[in-house]
This record gives structure tokens, sequence and C-alpha cells, in this order.
């Protein structure tokens, strides 16, 4: 259970709260009433709650100062402020220190159990985070997943059997279902990574629960932003008798308590591992539809595809080749990609809700590659970008993949300048290691790769990219600059002046110099006598 503190100077009000929520029902317990700011502090001491609710207006010490102490000696304790409409603006005050969220008074039990479910899931996604860190399996789990919806189980099949037969999970004989789980509207609802991964944590957790005693399932991070959900079923009229009704229960749950909607696709069923890929992309193509159907429902491939027919059907293949593009960075591969798109639309006369729907698909990958990159949507595509009332404004098809193909070409530009940026680093460090290691003899490109632990052949290609020579040039360019510049200031022996400049052998060094200066280092210091 998770502990919270309660603390107001109204008795009425302290009895409202705690009757207000069936807080055992949904993982919570009261672990303490506070009557006033000090009394709060003694208790969050004593019981260390995980969440606390503070009044903002409560004597001794006001719900603004218990917050700031509370945060500086407990920072992992999620606060919410209870306020009224006039102690608003302190309320937003708070916000900047520290606090997690405010309840506005009057709410209803909807309102203060949306709050209290996110502070939930926030704590455990942090508990789930570092439980996670300690166990690589989890992340291999994810990737072998998404390395079947992604048709690679042929050539990861000894892995995924490996893994799965070792967690005591049987794959002989089972049937799959795939439903793909979509937060409507999530890049309007959100921008920053941490909230798009909090919310779709919280999404997959209650699908979970739904499904605890229902069926054997993996429920993971998907392509294109999606939760994803495969359930195995032992006999095929297990399978068949299965009636989605659980995922209706996850839309109805979401829209009440997370004042958001999911929606769902869902598959037929398959039979055997391979095709959980074909079932995927039926998922997928269900989901589409609730751009002619409306969000926050279940939609069924089956039902879809019955009621379609004659309608013309989408390859996914169309939407990985595009992806391939995108995360190689290939500008060029993708607008031919998005070409085929519209050909494709355009050559089968789709229906306009239809080809609406796989320009929104479209949308989602570019936005969901920006988030999976760690990217801030904003910088990249720009504080005004609203793509849905964008994609409203378009009148023509050219117009629209006119328009799809600027977003991934911004998108795809500002991944490539991060890697020039990083190009142009390698370029500058071996720069750097040759300016402070020219007096080394044995100074060589093997060398330079091995300091920077980057192949040899990698470095040459970037410093002469970089700086139009390659780095024998510029070895020698430094040395002579050198023995200049020691030519001009002292006066030494020739055998001295070549190996302060990296020579050991003093008649090469003259050679070299004569080659590159136009004369030899005996002349140079004539010439300069004279002058």
């Amino acid at each position: 259970m998770i502990k919270v503190l309660i603390a107001d100077d109204e008795p009425v009000f302290r009895d409202y709260l705690y009757h207000l929520v069936d807080w055992g029902e949904h993982g919570f317990e009261i672990c303490g009433q506070a009557r006033n700011g000090e009394e709060a502090l003694e208790l969050a001491d004593s019981l260390r709650p995980q969440i606390a609710l503070l009044d903002i207006n409560m004597p001794i010490m006001d719900g603004i100062r218990v917050a700031e102490q509370l945060k500086m000696k407990y920072p992992e304790m999620m606060i919410a402020l209870v306020t009224g409409y006039g102690e608003f603006e302190y309320a937003r005050k708070a916000i900047r220190l520290g606090v997690e969220d405010y309840v506005l008074k009057p709410f209803k039990k909807e309102e203060m159990l949306s709050t209290l479910l996110k502070f939930k899931f926030i704590l455990q996604k942090k508990q789930e985070e570092t439980a996670r860190a300690k166990d690589d399996s989890f992340y291999a789990q994810e990737r072998l997943l998404n390395a079947l919806l992604e048709g690679e189980f042929e050539a990861k099949e000894e892995e995924f059997v490996r893994h799965f037969q070792g967690q005591g999970t049987l794959l002989n004989e089972q049937y799959y279902s795939v439903a793909s789980i979509d937060i409507d509207h999530l890049y309007q609802l959100w921008t920053k990574h941490r909230e798009i991964s909090l919310w779709k944590f919280a999404v997959a957790n209650v699908m979970g629960d739904i499904l605890q005693d229902k069926s054997d399932k993996w429920i993971f991070n998907g392509p294109e932003g999606r939760i994803v959900c495969i359930q195995r079923f032992n006999r095929a009229d297990e399978a068949e008798e299965f009636d989605h009704s659980s995922y209706a229960t996850l839309c109805d749950y979401v829209a009440k308590y997370f004042r958001f909607t999911v929606s769902v696709g869902v598959s037929r069923i398959v039979h055997r591992l391979a095709e959980i890929r074909d079932a995927y992309s039926e998922s997928a193509i269900a989901l589409q539809n609730k751009l002619i159907l409306g969000n926050g429902r279940v939609i069924e491939y089956g039902a879809i595809m019955e009621s379609n027919k004659g309608s013309g059907f989408y390859p996914m293949i169309l939407n990985e080749q595009l992806l391939s593009a995108l995360r190689r960075h290939e500008h060029d591969e993708a607008h031919q990609a998005l070409y085929r798109m519209k050909a494709h639309i355009q050559s089968h006369q789709l229906p306009v809700d239809f080809t609406y729907a796989i320009i929104m698909s479209v949308v989602s990958m570019c936005l969901s590659y920006i988030t999976e990159m760690g990217g801030n949507i904003e910088t990249i595509l720009g504080d005004d970008f609203r793509p849905y009332q964008q994609i409203k404004k378009i009148a023509s098809l050219d117009e629209s993949f006119q328009w799809l193909s600027q977003l991934f070409g911004q998108t795809i530009s500002h991944y490539r300048e991060q890697k020039v940026s990083r190009v142009q680093k390698i370029a500058r460090n071996v720069q750097e290691f040759i300016e402070e290691h020219y007096v080394d003899s044995e100074l060589s490109v093997e060398n330079i790769a091995k300091h920077l632990h980057l192949d040899s052949s990698y470095i040459r290609k970037v410093f002469s990219k970089e700086f139009n020579m390659n780095i024998a040039e510029f070895i020698t360019q430094v040395r002579m600059k050198q023995a200049k510049l020691l030519m001009d200031t002292d006066n030494m022996k020739m055998q001295e002046l070549s190996e302060r400049v990296g020579y050991s052998d003093a008649g090469y060094f003259s050679k070299v110099f004569k080659k590159y200066c136009g004369i030899l280092p005996s002349e140079y210091v004539a010439k300069k006598v004279k002058h």
C-alpha cells in the first residue's frame, strides 16, 4: 500500500477526504491526519508517507512552507496542494518550487483520484526503473518482442526460445492475439519525453492489472509510440472465446480516471510465433480506423475488414520503408517512400477517411521517433507545431504529402546536424592530439586512432573531410611551422632542432623542410641572419 498523509485544519474536510475515496481498492492507505503545518512535518518524520495532501491555508505553518521543508528532507515524496480559487496563484508558485500537483476546491472524487493515480504510477515507475536497472533481462525481452513485431523471428528464433524458456514460458502449440494501444492525441497532450513515458507506463500498468487473471500476456512498448499487448492462449477455443471486453474496460478506466482516452486495435488469432508480425500489422491497421470510428474505443481487425470489403488495402511495408529511411537519416529515401505511399493511395483510390488515417499514422511515426531519440518536438519542429490542426486545413493529397515531406525533412536534418557535429568533434580531437604530440617521432595515424578508441580508416576519412588534407600532411604542417618558430627565436644545432619537431634524423628533416618550404633549414637560418 502507498502511504498518504492528509494535512488540513478543518476536521470536516479531513473527514470528507477520508471517506471520499475507497483508498484500499486503489492501493492507498491514509497513514496520518495533521491539523496544522507543524504537525504535518512531525507526522511525516515519524510515518514517512510517500504522498502528502496539504491544504495551503493552515495555522502555524502554511502548506507551501510545509511543502518546501518536506521537499528538502524527502525529495522523493509526492506532494499535492489542496487549494481554493483565491489561493490558486500560490499553488502555481509551489509547482515551480517542486510540488507535483494541486487540486482546486471543491473537487469531485474523480479529480482527486486522477491526481492520486498519477502519483501512484510515478512512484511505481521509479521502483520499476530501479529494478530494471539491476535486471538486464527486461530490456532483452522488450528488444526480442519488438524484433518479433518487425518480422525478425527467424533470425532471432534461438535467442527468443532460450530467453522465454529460461523464464518458464511455454511457447509450443500456443495461440496469439495482438492488441495495439494508442493514447489518443498523445503528442498534443504532452511534448516532454518524461511525461509521455509516464502515461504510457500508467496505461500499460492498468492493462496488466485488468488482464491479471484472464490470460498469459506480454505487455511492452512497441513501435510508433504504441503499447503492445500479446495475449497467449493454450487452446484455440480459449482464444476464440476471449471477447475483448478487457480492452473496453481499459478504455473506460482511462477515460474516467486519467482524463484522456485510449484506442485499441485488435488482430485476429494466429497460431505461430512467426505470424505475430502479421497480427501486429492487423492491429495497427485496425487502430488507423479510429479516425473513422472515433477515439476511446476497441476496434477489431476482422470486423473492419468485413465492413470494408472493396474499400482498398494499405500494405504496412510502405510504413516500414519510411521508418527505415528515418532511422538512417536518409532524406531522399524518406521522400521516395512518401511518394510511393501517395502513389498507392491514388492508384487504389482509397477512401478519404482511410487516407486520412494513413497520414496520421505517418505523423505519429515521426513524432514517436523524436521522443524515442530523447528529442524535444517543439525544439525540432517549432513551438507552433500543431499537426492535427494543420492536417485538417490541407485541401489536397499533393499538399498533404508535401507537408509530410517537410516534416520528415526537418527531423532528418536535425539529427544529421547532430551527427555532423560529432564528426567535427572527432576531427578536432585528432587536430588537438597532433598539436600536443608532434614532438613524438613515433606519431602516426594508428597511434592517434588507438588513443581516441576509433578505427584508423574512420579518422582518416573524418579528418580529410573536415580539413581538406590528410593526417600525415597536417602532422608535417604542424612540425614545419614549429621548426620555423624555433629557428626564428633560438639558435640550436640541426640535430636538436629536428628532434624538437619530431624527427630523429636531421638529414630527413632537412629534406622534408625543403620540400615543404622550398629551401633547406640552413638557408632559412642564413636568410634570417641577413635580415
